[in-house]
């Protein structure tokens, strides 16, 4: 925009004129405190946040039936962030199977073990 074509967008009436400088302070406000705010983010120290829930099971024994018969329908995470005891997941995996999950009596035994183990009642503090 030329000097001339700048010049030419201020109004000549009195009132427009005025309103026309509170809006450019506004605008002139606004930038720099979007400057002020972009400053103080990026002075800010940034923390590497670490998962609540895995994306993936633990490894131990029984990870890969869990793997195989779980992450079918569903994420880990949602294994991961429950805390069952041993009746709770017995009811889990006897649901899963009625709903289709094919587990013969080793994988199950393993499993078993395994979500006690992982995922079992959180310990008292």
């Amino acid at each position: 925009m030329s000097a001339r074509e700048r010049r030419s967008a201020v109004p000549r009436d009195g009132r427009d004129r005025a309103r026309w400088h509170e809006a450019a302070r506004l605008a002139a406000l606004v930038i720099a405190a979007a400057g002020a705010t972009l400053a103080m983010a990026a002075s800010v120290p940034t923390v590497a946040r670490k998962a609540v829930y895995p994306a993936r099971f633990p490894a131990g024994p029984g990870a890969s039936v869990a793997e195989a018969s779980c992450v079918a329908c569903h994420s880990p995470m949602l294994v991961t962030q429950q805390r069952k005891d041993s009746t709770g997941w017995e009811k889990t995996v006897h649901t899963m199977e009625t709903w289709g999950v094919q587990l013969s009596a080793p994988e199950r035994d393993s499993l078993m073990v395994y979500l006690r183990g992982h995922f079992g009642p959180a310990p008292a503090k």
